[in-house]
């Protein structure tokens, strides 16, 4: 009777220790599972490019490219000075990124870059603007790894300005540029 006792006795502290295994297995595949989940609704930062810089003192612009030639144009023709990487876009649609679209108001001398469709739509419809396509793609939130791309906004010297650069942002705003928010999130690298 004995032996019978001690051997039900031992059977359920197996059964209860492998539970607690396969919770503890469990637990490890869901994060797994979770961070596969994460990893699979982000774009791969390899297939990205520089997003490039210049600035243009005559007419207070910035202007920013995927192009490395639109931008060589624009610094040998047009007279803007090349202000070097301001982070990383992908070219084309990609899992869970959102369009960052560029727009130009001639009479401003403006350049101007939003992810809202509504937005976008408004400074065409009653602020002047021009619909200049795609600058590129980047993300709605931090959840890929992206970093912020600030937007400023210089009202006396119509021009728009955006940066990862907190730094660059506060130096901005002791400058006379207002910060209006994070534009959207781009690759530092």
């Amino acid at each position: 009777m004995k032996f019978a006792l001690a051997f039900v006795s031992a059977l359920i502290v197996i059964s209860q220790t492998s539970a607690l295994v396969l919770s503890r297995d469990n637990t490890t595949t869901n994060a797994e599972d979770e961070a596969s989940a994460v990893a699979a609704a982000c774009s791969d930062p390899r297939s990205t490019l520089p997003l490039w810089r210049a600035w243009r003192g005559a007419s207070t612009d910035h202007f920013y490219t995927l192009n490395a030639d639109e931008m060589q144009n624009a610094v040998t023709r047009f007279g803007y000075q090349g202000q070097g990487i301001t982070g990383y876009l992908f070219t084309v649609s990609q899992t869970g990124n959102v369009p960052l679209y560029r727009l130009y108001h001639p009479g401003m001398q403006d350049h101007f870059y939003t992810t809202s469709a509504p937005e976008r739509d408004n400074a065409i419809r009653f602020s002047g603007y021009t619909y200049e396509g795609i600058a590129g793609f980047c993300y709605p939130d931090a959840s890929c790894g992206g970093r912020p791309l600030y937007r400023s906004w210089n009202p006396s010297a119509s021009d728009h300005f955006y940066t990862m650069s907190e730094a660059e942002k506060n130096n901005a705003q002791a400058g006379g540029w207002s910060y209006e928010g994070v534009a959207c999130y781009v690759y530092p690298y």
